[in-house]
């Protein structure tokens, strides 16, 4: 198989496993007998299934084998109740004429046999599907995760791949790899399905696949049909292996394990294009830092407290660090200036604290090898930064570790640890099953504008206009197409409706204003004439794609500087009324 091709992007945290056919087309069918176009995740496992027996003897204790029981049952089972978040489906190339299917019923007389009996049940053929598949770019069939799995399963389930021989039937030849810190090539994205929540709260959209995919449990299920259609002569030890006179079908006619074959809706590229919202800071930088002469927690770890007063003030500090380290000509998306003439972005590289009481109060929403790690700064990039800047800024991050941060005489100094880099549109845990995502500012956002009337319809101006108009400035790019309001008064007023509208991505409920005796620590810089506002909201995004239910976001005035980072909340969603359009519904207990 020819190698992958290595795209040019950072990478992120994401496992994938592809499947190269070297004949071009493959040949399978589903649980039920019936043709499909495209191997299920469940049709991946029971092909590791029966490698793990076939090739590495599991479950045979005098085997010697590379891979111990132990080994193969944790992999295994990570792929149980764990469906790929996206799968990669090369186009298909369809046939150039009419072809008839032939199988062999059994009908056909051995002369050698006594009494010839047909096969137990008659089955239908299988059709091959042909794929466009193109190696060098990684066009192939993909099923990708999330998150990686550990070190040892990624290793076993790279061991199984290697031998597993077809997909389907013996002649639809396979060569599977894994794939650690993997990213979909670009010119692939229209091929690429996201899997749907199954949310109480929207329906199912037609024009969904369905697959059938490994519950909990499937590996016992397997055992149990085999042994159900093989069973052990008395009296006399006998190999368990499915006869050779029943094919694949006629053993799922004789035991259909169905308890453990869950199935899952993967929505088409088409349907996310048009109401994705895309995620404006999709890559970060992470910083572990340590208070020089601090503490540790049980664990070793260092621990840094600072009052939330002072979330603005480390910030800037980082970010005049940063600037200093880069000399000359730095990035206009670090320093937020640009020159005259030139549209401004609608983000910037935004900061954000990532101390001990975060990492210790969101552990288990944070993807897990981000809360193992030190307390920190997260430095996030926004969308449109060209890549020569994000690669000089990731090579200064590389290069600080060691380096000291100062802030103030009354904080403790910094020693800058070990840097990584990250997935923002995954820094969080997707929510659990029966769970909705909601989000609210840590620990307030400050607002962008002072009060403004609305002249033209007589409204006031109140907080969940600050809210509304905050959502708005971060996703700027997707309304500004919309106001062609010369006025910026009244384009504040046209932002907020649009973000307000029923159709829009956006739910706010629960809007309060938020005080603090000295306002100015939380904000870097500010109109003279503004009045400092503090404001918080729980806040809904929602989308067919769920785009941005794990990003890294942030919202209101100093966004970019400490402030105002969106911190997950989930409900479960029998608390929440539906809305017929949007899809992840209102809370009951507000109004």
């Amino acid at each position: 198989m020819l190698p992958l091709k290595k795209i040019q992007r950072l990478p992120d945290m994401s496992f994938a496993i592809s499947a190269y056919f070297p004949l071009g087309f493959y040949q399978g069918s589903d649980s039920g007998g019936k043709p499909e176009p495209y191997p299920s995740p469940n049709r991946l496992y029971s092909a590791l299934v029966s490698t793990a027996y076939l090739t590495f003897g599991f479950e045979k204790h005098a085997v010697d084998s590379s891979l111990t029981d132990e080994q193969i049952h944790d992999a295994l089972a990570w792929l149980e109740g764990n469906p790929p978040q996206e799968i990669l489906f090369p186009r298909i190339v369809k046939a150039g004429s009419d072809a008839i299917a032939y199988r062999n019923k059994g009908y056909v007389i051995d002369a050698k046999k006594k009494n010839p009996q047909d096969k137990i049940s008659s089955a239908n053929a299988s059709i091959a599907t042909a794929y466009m598949q193109e190696p060098e770019s990684g066009i192939l069939l993909t099923w990708k995760w999330d998150e990686n799995p550990s070190i040892e399963i990624a290793r076993t389930l790279d061991s199984l791949c290697n031998e597993v021989p077809y997909l389907g039937e013996a002649c639809s030849v396979v060569e599977l790899q894994t794939h650690e810190n993997y990213v979909l090539p670009y010119d692939a994205l229209d091929s690429v399905w996201t899997l749907s929540s199954e949310s109480a709260l929207k329906g199912v959209s037609r024009r969904n696949r369905s697959f059938s995919v490994p519950k909990e449990g499937r590996l016992e299920d397997l055992k149990m049909a085999f042994a159900t259609v093989n069973p052990t002569s008395k009296g006399k030890r006998k190999d368990l292996r499915v006869s050779f006179k029943e094919d694949e079908q006629n053993f799922l006619n004789e035991y259909l394990p169905l308890q453990t074959e869950g199935h899952a809706r993967y929505n088409p590229p088409s349907s996310q294009e048009g109401s994705a919202l895309k995620a404006p800071w999709p890559v970060a930088f992470y910083l572990e830092v340590e208070e020089i002469d601090g503490k540790c927690d049980e664990d070793g770890k260092p621990v840094w407290e600072p009052d939330e007063s002072t979330f603005i003030g480390w910030a800037v500090a980082l970010h005049r660090f940063l600037v200093k380290q880069w000399g000359i000509d730095p990035s206009p998306m670090l320093i937020g200036k640009y020159a005259p003439g030139i549209d401004r972005p609608a983000n910037n590289v935004a900061i954000q604290i990532f101390d001990s009481a975060l990492k210790n109060q969101y552990a288990h929403e944070l993807r897990e090898d981000i809360s193992e790690m030190g307390p920190g700064f997260l430095i996030m990039v926004p969308r449109n930064m060209p890549q020569s800047d994000i690669q000089r800024l990731q090579n200064i991050c590389r290069q600080v570790k060691g380096k000291t941060l100062y802030y103030t005489s009354n904080e403790t100094t910094l020693r800058l640890g070990a840097f990584t880099t990250i997935d923002a549109e995954h820094l969080w845990r997707p929510a659990v099953e029966g769970m909705c995502r909601y989000w609210t500012p840590r620990p307030f956002a400050i607002a962008e504008t002072r009060i403004i009337p609305d002249i033209r319809h007589g409204r006031k101006w109140k907080v969940r206009e600050d809210v509304c108009l905050a959502l708005g400035h971060v996703w700027r790019d997707q309304y500004v197409s919309r106001l062609s309001n010369d006025n910026r008064e009244e384009r504040y007023w046209d932002l907020v409706d649009a973000v307000k509208a029923k159709g829009s991505n956006f739910r706010v409920f629960d809007c309060r204003a938020v005080h603090r005796v000295n306002m100015s620590d939380y904000v870097h810089h500010a109109n003279a004439s503004n009045i400092l506002r503090g404001v918080s909201a729980l806040i809904a995004i929602s989308d067919d794609a769920k785009s941005l239910d794990c990003a890294a976001l942030a919202i209101g005035q100093s966004r970019h500087l400490g402030g105002g980072f969106l911190i997950p909340m989930d409900f479960s969603v029998s608390a929440l009324k539906s809305d017929e359009c949007f899809g992840k519904g209102a809370p009951i207990w507000l109004k």
